[in-house]
Parts: C-alpha cells; sequence; structure tokens
C-alpha cells in the first residue's frame, strides 16, 4: 500500500498480480486524498493558524464559518495568491535521497454584498476558493538485494484451468511478458527476476481541489448569527512515476553457449489524470458580544465526488547484447479510463474568539472528523472490500487550531501568529505522523479599508510509501516531509 498522508498518494501496483491487465485501480488511500483538505483560504486565517471558525469576519468567513457574514456591513472584494513549497527526504534502503516540487495558484477571488436593514444584518457572498494543493515530489534510488518489482506485476493464477480467450486475454496484457521478463511454466507465470537489482524511482503528484461558492448569513437575533454555504466542487488530480530497476552488478548474466541477452533494465511508468466534480454544504451558527467573545459553530456535509480518470501503464526493457552483439529492447503500452463516484466524510467544527481591548484577538478551534465515514458510492465488489478496508484501517480525529492577531496601536499594521494540528487519520499511527504547522502572518492598511495580507505557514510530519507489495516482499520508503505555504491576499472593503 502506497501511503502519504498529507496528499495521499495512489498505488498503481499494489495487488496488480491479482488483475488480468495493468488497468488502474481505487484503493482507500484515492477517496482519502480528495477528502482531506489543505491550509485552505485566507491570508489572515492561515496567519492565525486557521483558527478562524470563532472569528471570520471577512471573506474568508464564506470557507470557515458562514454566520460571520453577517458581522459585515460593507462591501467587500477580496482577491489572493497562494503559494506551496513541498520538500521530501526519502530513506530507501540506506539511502537518503531528497525532492521538491512546488505551485503557485489563485487562492481566493470573491465578493461580500451586505443587504441594507433596519435592524440586524443579513449579507451574502460568492467567490473562488482554493482549498487543497496536491504538489508533491519523491525520488528514491537503492540497491535491493531482497526483492524485484517484477513478480508483484505477474498474476497468481493457473493459466491451464481458463478458457483459450481468457488465457489469451492475460498473456496479452501482462507486461513482463510481453516484455520478456516473465514467461509460463506448467501453467503459472513465472520469472528469473527476483532480486539483487538497483531500483530508482520519481512520483510526481499535482492538481487540487477548488470550491465555487454562494452563502449567505442573517442575525437571527441581536447576537446570534446563522449562515450557509453551497459549494460546487472542481479539481484535478494527475499522478506520474517513472520506476526503474538495472542490474548494475551484472548478477544476471549469460551462461557459456546462450545465444541471447539476459536481463539489464526494467522501466515501468505509470501515469494518472482525474478530474473531479461534486458538491457540498456548509452550515455555520454564530453567537457573538460586541468587542469581547464570539462562538462559533459548523458543520461541513460530505462531498459528492464524481471522478473521471485515465492511465497510462507503459513498460520497456533491455537486456545484454546477443551472441550477435546486438541489444535487445521491447516496449508496451496500455491505456484505459474509467469512472467512479466516492462520498468524503462530514465534518464538525467548535471556535472561539476572545477579543483583550482594541489590541489582541485570541482564537481557537477544534475540528471533529470521523474518516470510516468517507466511501466508494459505486457498486462494485472490489470497491466493496476497499470500503471494509476504511473501516478498519481509520479512525476519528480533532485537528487542533489556535491563533492569536497584535493590533500595533494606530499604526496600520496587524502581526499574528498561531499553531494547527492535524492527527493521522490511520489506526495505531505514531504521533510523527501528525501534521504540524506553525504560521505567521501581518496584515498592512495600504489605505482606508483597504488590507494588505500575507499568511506563512511551516508543516512537517513523517510518512512511509509501499512500493510494492507480494508474498513476504515489500518495499518501502521511509520519508520526512517539510512544507512551506504563503498566502497573499488583497482586500478592499467600500
Amino acid at each position: 500500500m502506497k501511503r502519504n498522508p498529507i496528499y495521499p498518494a495512489i498505488v498503481t501496483v499494489l495487488l496488480i498480480a491479482s488483475l488480468v491487465s495493468t488497468a488502474s485501480a481505487q484503493y482507500a488511500e484515492d477517496v482519502l486524498r480528495f477528502s482531506q483538505l489543505g491550509l485552505a483560504s485566507g491570508a489572515r486565517s492561515l496567519g492565525m493558524g486557521n483558527a478562524a471558525v470563532g472569528v471570520a469576519e471577512d471573506y474568508s468567513a464564506l470557507f470557515w464559518n458562514p454566520a460571520g457574514l453577517a458581522q459585515l456591513r460593507n462591501y467587500e472584494f477580496s482577491a489572493g495568491l497562494s503559494f506551496l513549497d513541498y520538500s521530501n527526504s526519502a530513506r530507501f534502503l540506506g539511502t537518503k535521497t531528497g525532492a521538491s516540487n512546488s505551485i503557485l495558484n489563485l487562492n481566493n477571488l470573491g465578493i461580500v454584498y451586505p443587504v441594507p436593514t433596519s435592524r440586524g444584518g443579513l449579507t451574502f457572498a460568492f467567490g473562488f476558493n482554493r482549498v487543497s494543493n496536491y504538489s508533491t515530489q519523491t525520488e528514491f534510488s537503492g540497491f535491493n538485494a531482497s526483492s524485484s518489482i517484477v513478480p508483484s506485476l505477474i498474476p497468481d493464477v493457473d493459466l491451464m484451468s481458463l478458457s483459450a480467450s481468457a488465457r489469451n486475454d492475460y498473456l496479452d496484457n501482462n507486461i513482463p511478458y510481453q516484455l520478456y521478463l516473465a514467461d509460463t511454466l506448467n501453467g503459472q507465470f513465472v520469472t528469473s527476476i527476483i532480486d539483487s537489482v538497483q531500483q530508482s524511482a520519481t512520483i510526481t503528484e499535482g492538481g487540487g481541489i477548488n470550491h465555487w461558492s454562494f452563502g449567505g448569513a442573517i442575525d437571527v437575533a441581536r447576537d446570534l448569527s446563522l449562515g450557509v454555504t453551497v459549494s460546487l466542487v472542481t479539481g484535478a488530480y494527475t499522478y506520474d512515476r517513472e520506476y526503474r530497476e538495472d542490474d548494475t552488478r551484472n548478477v544476471y548474466q549469460k551462461a557459456p553457449g546462450d545465444t541471447y541477452g539476459l536481463f539489464d533494465q526494467f522501466s515501468y511508468i505509470s501515469t494518472i489524470n482525474s478530474d473531479l466534480t461534486g458538491f457540498n454544504a456548509l452550515f455555520g451558527l454564530m453567537y457573538r458580544k460586541q468587542g469581547k467573545f464570539r462562538i462559533g459553530f459548523t458543520v461541513r456535509t460530505p462531498t459528492y465526488y464524481t471522478i473521471k480518470e485515465t492511465y497510462r501503464d507503459e513498460g520497456r526493457s533491455r537486456f545484454d547484447p546477443n551472441l550477435n552483439g546486438v541489444v535487445d529492447e521491447y516496449d508496451i503500452a496500455f491505456d484505459g479510463r474509467t469512472e467512479y463516484a466516492i462520498v468524503t466524510p462530514s465534518v464538525l467544527s467548535a471556535g472561539g474568539s476572545y477579543q483583550i481591548g482594541d489590541l489582541l484577538v485570541l482564537s481557537a478551534d477544534a475540528e471533529y472528523t470521523d474518516w470510516r465515514q468517507m466511501k466508494f458510492d459505486t457498486p462494485n465488489s472490489d470497491l466493496e472490500s476497499e470500503n471494509r478496508l476504511i473501516q478498519k484501517v481509520y479512525r476519528s480525529t480533532i485537528n487542533l487550531r489556535g491563533g492569536a492577531e497584535v493590533t500595533l496601536w494606530d499604526l496600520g499594521v496587524k502581526l499574528r501568529g498561531g499553531f494547527t494540528m492535524k492527527p493521522s487519520p490511520y489506526e495505531d499511527d505514531p504521533s510523527t505522523y501528525d501534521q504540524r504547522y506553525f504560521t505567521a502572518g501581518v496584515g498592512f492598511e495600504l489605505d482606508r479599508n483597504v488590507w494588505l495580507n500575507a499568511g506563512y505557514g511551516f508543516g512537517y510530519w513523517k510518512t512511509f510509501r509501499d512500493n510494492y507489495y507480494y508474498g513476504g516482499a515489500q518495499s518501502r520508503t521511509d520519508e520526512s516531509v517539510k512544507t512551506n505555504n504563503m498566502i497573499l491576499s488583497l482586500s478592499f472593503q467600500f
């Protein structure tokens, strides 16, 4: 199983030995990837550790707590950019390899529209928010004396028990067989490439999730407001892995008199492109005492996704020179597409903020998610088994967020700081797998009611990745992830 808790990665070769072809398969990690949100929207929120459920007094309330929109009495236009720098140090068979990836995106773009009322507040907002980024990069390399990926790619099946057409399907669609890396013996697939290979890989992920949202809030009592946000969710996910095995130590050599060359190199390239569409809603409540404190609660409904996916698996093999000095090379590729639906968990959040005079605001949030609620929503026996696996390997978590904002007198400057902790959703994971973020930010009043805000978050955690598994053989990398997240936004109230 391939695993990456911040942007849960995809498995393209795990258990592929049970498949007729190299068709893309879906796993529990796919549901988790699309269920988790990143550091989300708003420079001010990021600077305060995303502890915004009990603050929510600008456009970002549309994402954090729509009930907070009722506090706004001025029209507001907001636009922001986000930057993610992702780095990963992977340890594989005693060798450590570093890799990095980065992406610049539009983070938010929206308008707040308060309706004139004689009492209380009625406010609407609509716009765009980038809520997740999937940009990652992993590289590893090392000599594996105990296993090879090739046996994991050949099916454990009795070919003699199949019909002629089914047997031909297995042979025609199996990459190692087509590349002369495997053969058949007594009705079984066999291979001589089982260990002692130099293994290396580069894995790149990209894409993200966007919310196109419309929401509003109304004061139902003097100090109490209710709000709702409805979002059309769109996004994309890309995966590209180039995996290679080389006979760097000449373990696979010809016997005297052999007329053919033996194994020299195998490369296996997998690409996936997913397009996502879905919808969800966010319901919020806020109770406030002006100039003193605010308390907020939200319920985010499950997101109902439809995912359309195209994929390509490509293999290449190369052999040592044969008796005539010719280097034999072979290649083959399979393309396909699939479509499936998933449902993410609902999320319950509670937060509060406390104002000390005109200079200091303290805020804190707690966010509850039961990851066992997520599921595939497509009739399929294989996906049903993944749903049962979800019940076994995932757990409920509580994300904790805290932050502070200090106003520097009449200088038009606000300083912010915060902390976010996201426990791993996997059962029995150690605390080192929890994601931790330290955040900071600053706001400048450029002109009357014109604010430039910058937020920064540094995140770190550990994870691992299973590259393949069969029988007692396993290939794993242990990884240390660090991220630098930045959001720059400009807001204008009028």
